[in-house]
């Protein structure tokens, strides 16, 4: 079997797990989509979304679909439908961790209070067990502390930090 024959027959099983996914997952199901990673695979973001197509088979073979939020494709297997009552306890445990991560970040800026980057924040992050925690991750949460006004952005050539505001030297 040659390489075309067999990307023929892997579309053609693909377009039926895409029938069945489709039959039971209409347009506008909620799903919890992992653009990146899956979180058992590693460290990426998390949409509380709703699917904005049907599955459907790349050019490669591969099954993808679009969902609201989201300007690209995400692979078949980092979507997970859910139930409406499902997809919101999932966004508010989200948001709950959220707000208990970046209180213990702000924790640790009011020990240490200047000089904060992403990179720094993110090891102090996962040394207060938080795991996975990544920069890109810390980059947000600095961001969020900044517009709640509990931190100012300081920028000295091109590398910004972030200090505590009211004082922090």
């Amino acid at each position: 079997m040659n390489a075309r024959t067999r990307l023929e027959a892997d579309k053609r099983k693909g377009q039926k797990q895409a029938d069945e996914f489709n039959a039971l997952h209409p347009v506008g199901t909620p799903v919890l989509a992992y653009p990146g990673v899956r979180p058992e695979d590693g460290v990426d973001d998390v949409l509380f979304t709703h699917t904005r197509t049907e599955v459907q088979v790349s050019a490669c073979g591969d099954l993808v679909l679009w969902v609201d939020g989201h300007g690209a494709y995400i692979n078949f297997t980092h979507v997970d439908p859910v139930t409406e009552g499902q997809w919101h306890q999932a966004q508010t445990d989200h948001d709950e961790a959220t707000k208990a991560r970046r209180a213990a970040l702000l924790g640790e800026i009011r020990a240490y209070p200047s000089r904060w980057t992403p990179e720094r924040a993110a090891f102090a992050m996962r040394r207060l067990g938080f795991k996975g925690f990544s920069e890109r991750t810390a980059r947000r949460d600095l961001e969020a502390l900044v517009a709640d006004g509990h931190l100012a952005p300081v920028t000295e050539v091109v590398v910004r930090h972030y200090d505590l505001t009211g004082g922090a030297s």
